[in-house]
């Protein structure tokens, strides 16, 4: 079921069929206590092929009892046992299960069932003065790729699921109306990254759904298109990363900003747990920031050094040891806030303190790479990010993801040489562009960009 569209719905209306139908999700998502009463509606989902799913507010056997009584096909749960959690799956296996964890949760082994993992931001971008907004202003991007790649690189046989919703913990205000169009792109954000998110609509997009508002309906059917979009590239989007920049990610409170920085600068590194430490070759550069409790991971880190690459580490708290300091090898620098080490052909980097600000971070893991022959680099746009992927056959693609308004006219360089250029857009046919050589890069004219787009290389 990996990719399956699935969406919250709030209420078992019989006016949102036609709209799901346009939508074509897997699964509806109903509160419990809106939908034990929905025997119509359930039926008729069950007709064009949608699963009904109950929302439940606690994992409760009972429940789970009238949930399969009442028809529906599965539940979505929360817990705060593992044990007695997985204990409860193992008994209702017949039940399609979804399981919502917060961070520090993520690690519980619940299979079969799925986990959504309860964190992320709504996406978008936001300016610091809003009379400031212009084409030149630089805007802050709320995005959540990089929960993704963490969940891919931590728990490789899952799918990469986030959960948020449109309220105060995603950074949405009570009060406040988000656009029709961020929830077109919450979807992008993550279908990009090689995840999924569980479609959630703020009540004002839905209720002006059902009453026909006509910019609810356009925003529903760009919405339409870009699912049709990503069920047709999808696969393309959950391959691994040619980046050679590697992240050896930790917990999500030890790596997850500095993944986030990277991503917001289209690094798109990389992600692996840090049992899984590549070799020196194809990547170049290593980040193993939250290495210090695990020697496998301080042994491959050495190795990756000594073997010719750059390695870049810092404390994650005050009073690590400096695991990188032996008779191997050789303090050959110092800066301020870091020392450089040579160790056989390679190099470390390490910082003296804690990360305090991961984009400059972000900055100095592109500076070990080389700015000008950077793995991926966007010009003439601070709204898009682009998330590299390796596609079969020796081709690249890069999905592009349009955080505040529509892009224009901006350059997209990627290191290696590429003959041809094809822009896949949602609702229209492929565009080719002009794949121009640009020393041992390739650069590309992207005209326009709605949410979403994928330009393949090759």
């Amino acid at each position: 079921m990996k990719g399956d569209l699935l969406i919250r719905w709030t209420e078992p209306d019989s006016r949102a069929l036609p709209l799901l139908e346009q939508l074509h999700p897997a699964a509806v998502w109903l509160p419990w206590q809106e939908a034990s009463q929905a025997q119509p509606f359930l039926e008729a989902c069950r007709k064009i092929g949608i699963r009904p799913i109950a929302e439940l507010a606690a994992a409760n056997e009972g429940l789970l009892a009238q949930v399969r009584q009442a028809g529906f096909q599965g539940a979505a749960l929360a817990a705060d046992d593992e044990a007695s959690l997985r204990s409860l799956i193992a008994r209702h296996r017949e039940l399609e299960l979804y399981v919502f964890l917060k961070p520090d949760q993520i690690h519980w082994r619940i299979e079969p069932a799925h986990a959504v993992l309860i964190a992320g931001l709504w996406p978008g971008g936001r300016y610091p003065d809003p009379s400031l907004a212009s084409a030149t202003e630089t805007p802050w991007l709320d995005a959540n790729s990089y929960l993704v790649a963490w969940l891919r690189a931590l728990f490789p046989n899952r799918e990469a699921l986030l959960g948020y919703r449109p309220d105060e913990e995603a950074g949405v205000a009570k009060d406040q109306r988000v656009p029709y169009s961020s929830v077109e792109l919450a979807f992008a954000d993550a279908a990009a990254a090689g995840g999924n998110w569980v479609i959630s609509l703020p009540e004002h997009y839905r209720r002006a759904l059902l009453a026909g508002e006509a910019g609810a309906l356009e925003a529903w059917k760009l919405l339409a298109n870009t699912a049709g979009f990503v069920g047709q590239h999808g696969d393309g989007f959950r391959q691994p990363s040619p980046a050679r920049v590697v992240v050896a990610a930790g917990e999500l409170e030890e790596s997850g900003e500095i993944l986030n920085l990277l991503y917001r600068h289209s690094v798109s590194p990389a992600v692996v747990s840090r049992d899984a430490i590549p070799g020196f070759g194809e990547r170049r550069i290593l980040v193993a920031v939250a290495v210090a409790k695990h020697p496998d991971a301080i042994r491959a880190a050495l190795e990756f050094a000594r073997a010719g690459g750059k390695v870049l580490t810092a404390p994650v708290t005050e009073g690590e040891p400096a695991w990188w300091v032996g008779p191997q090898s050789r303090k050959s620098g110092e800066e301020p806030e870091r020392e450089f080490y040579e160790l056989g052909q390679g190099t470390i980097i390490a910082y003296r303190e804690p990360i305090r600000d991961p984009g400059e971070f972000a900055l100095d893991v592109i500076d070990a790479l080389g700015w000008r022959t950077r793995d991926l680099r966007l010009w003439g746009t601070a709204a898009v990010i682009g998330i590299l992927h390796r596609q079969p056959g020796g081709k690249r693609s890069v999905e592009l993801i349009n955080y505040a308004g529509r892009a224009r006219d901006f350059l997209v360089r990627l290191e290696g040489a590429f003959t041809r250029a094809t822009l896949r857009l949602p609702g229209v046919q492929p565009q080719q562009l002009r794949a121009l050589p640009y020393g041992s890069g390739t650069e590309v004219e992207v005209p326009a960009l709605g949410r979403l787009a994928s330009l393949l290389l090759a």
